[in-house]
């Protein structure tokens, strides 16, 4: 409990001075503080082990922190013997430096604020799309599953999070492929400035989890210990293969959406509202309950708070310097200028001793094949070579194939990694997403057609083509999704357009249009061995070709 408190107090000192130094103008971006609910993370992480997986949202310090302050903590560290560890003290100093946009952040200060990544301490991601990161964290709880290691996941989101299609998508196939997620809401009340009573008739958001046969629990996210227990009531359940589930914190954003500001300054609610809510401070109400319960005298409890606002002001010394009668950041921590567009995509060494043969020049035999027997015989291949891959999509586990018969015969031969979907592309693009940037598996996605992926158009766009570089350029992100294309033939406008030129725009992709038999085999073994993702352009009119391919050699 001292080392909850602990946690508390570092991550309020954290986000006071973050807004500090966002009025002082060197912040490059939004401060989106968390003051006010530091108790749900802080409570939450206490009752996760160190191989669980999270990621949250735009609002998500108190999370990040939470989460590597555990990691790094050592085991024997006391709270109230000194100084804090050395470990958490580069912990508070890189996350500032992200914060600010500065080399030594966990991203190169690529990702600021609102993306925030830390790989060895389990933290997957955060995300500035709404909603947009829990597609990518029950892709990480399907990659889990499969490892069989006994971690979890836990997506935060807020309140205005739980209106988005992807929320609701992926609370489905997290119910049916029983996935070891816990879907963390903190219900801080207002989306910006939008009460949930303006938002939806059933204000019981964790009463959403009925729906899809999800159980679910409320809490008081104010009372840090009242979130450890029931979030360790709610992972005793994933560990169990009982997942997922739903935890609604009950908490209070103290200031406005974005800024140093409270929220009655802008109107939307009332100064005697913000107050009531802020007797029920969590760092305070936990330092009170440790006093009365005799855990803590007073003069400990202020202790701790007097460290954690010493380790960040040393963390902020540590970046900045005097400039006249301001301060400034020290010019040598700006990233390098020739970094910028490090890691859009990667640099192809995965390549380095590849074997490339052209048509002319093939080595062994080359006979007449139907194009859509070298989809489904590649694909195949490259499954027995590599356990890693498996396809997702919709009813590519049935009809001989699919829609089009390009996994003819997989689903026999590898039952759990042909997976069929229901018709949820946003959903399950982004669980893709999630499965290739946790690094243990290599999904290939198939769109039945290419103008579905408009639907899926934040996952796809936002988040699997932009992972890499905003995660600070070394991420690989594995994927092929699989486009077919219609046109000109007969299905009309919503059926038959090639998104090629729309994913021109970004550059995180890498696109092949194989259009001969012998192409495709090529082609799509790239594909499948870059470590980018790759979108696989395939006009249904030439499925039923025949030309020259490899007659083994795939």
């Amino acid at each position: 409990m001292v080392r909850m408190l602990q946690n508390l107090n570092l991550i309020r000192a954290f986000e006071e001075t973050v807004l500090e130094l966002s009025g002082e103008g060197l912040v490059h971006g939004p401060a989106h503080s968390s003051i006010g609910q530091e108790g749900a993370a802080v409570g939450a992480m206490a009752a996760a082990r160190p191989g669980d997986q999270i990621n949250g949202t735009h609002r998500a310090h108190h999370q990040f922190l939470a989460k590597t302050l555990n990691h790094v903590s050592p085991s024997t560290y006391d709270p109230l013997a000194g100084p804090l560890a050395e470990p958490m003290q580069a912990v508070v100093q890189r996350t500032l430096a992200e914060v600010m946009g500065l080399e030594q952040g966990y991203c190169g200060g690529r990702g600021g604020s609102m993306h925030l990544r830390s790989r060895e301490s389990g933290v997957v991601g955060t995300n500035a799309i709404v909603g947009g990161g829990v597609p990518i964290a029950t892709g990480v709880a399907w990659s889990r599953k499969r490892l069989g290691q006994g971690d979890v996941v836990i997506s935060f989101f807020g309140d205005g999070a739980m209106h988005q299609g992807a929320v609701a998508e992926s609370f489905n196939l997290a119910a049916l492929y029983n996935l070891p997620i816990l879907y963390f809401v903190e219900n801080n009340q207002y989306a910006v400035s939008t009460t949930v009573q303006e938002s939806t008739r059933e204000t019981r958001l964790a009463a959403r989890g009925q729906a899809y046969g999800i159980p679910a629990f409320t809490t008081d996210g104010m009372d840090p210990l009242a979130v450890k227990i029931t979030t360790e009531k709610a992972l005793s359940i994933l560990r169990k293969g009982k997942g997922p589930v739903i935890v609604e914190a009950d908490c209070y954003r103290f200031f406005h959406q974005n800024g140093p500001l409270p929220g009655s300054a802008f109107g939307y609610r009332s100064k005697e509202e913000e107050q009531k809510w802020r007797e029920r401070d969590p760092p305070a109400y936990m330092a009170m309950r440790m006093i009365e319960s005799g855990h803590l005298t007073k003069h400990e409890t202020e202790r701790l708070r007097d460290e954690a606002m010493a380790a960040v002001e040393r963390a902020a010394e540590n970046l900045l310097e005097p400039d006249g009668n301001r301060r400034r950041i020290k010019p040598n921590l700006w990233p390098s200028r020739s970094e910028v567009d490090h890691g859009v995509r990667g640099d192809m060494s995965e390549f380095d001793g590849v074997r490339y043969e052209e048509k002319e020049d093939h080595s062994g035999e080359v006979v007449e094949r139907k194009f859509i027997d070298l989809v489904s015989g590649v694909m195949g291949r490259r499954m027995e070579t590599d356990s890693r891959i498996f396809v997702i999509g919709e009813d590519v586990h049935k009809l001989r194939g699919g829609t089009n018969g390009a996994t003819k015969g997989l689903a026999q031969k590898f039952p759990d990694r042909i997976i069929g979907t229901p018709i949820t592309e946003g959903g399950f693009a982004g669980l893709a997403g999630g499965v290739a940037a946790d690094g243990h598996f290599r999904p290939v996605v198939e769109f039945m057609y290419a103008d579905f992926i408009y639907v899926a158009a934040d996952q796809v766009f936002n988040q699997i083509a932009k992972m890499r570089h905003m995660f600070g350029g070394d991420l690989p992100v594995p994927l092929v999704l699989r486009a077919k294309v219609a046109a000109k033939s007969g299905y009309g406008s919503q059926h038959s357009m090639d998104p090629s030129g729309l994913f021109t725009q970004f550059p995180g992709w890498r696109i092949v249009a194989p259009s001969t038999p012998y192409d495709y085999v090529g082609l799509m073994n790239s594909a499948l061995l870059c470590e980018d993702p790759v979108l696989v352009v395939e006009h249904i009119d030439l499925y039923q070709s025949v030309g020259p391919a490899p007659a083994e050699d795939l």
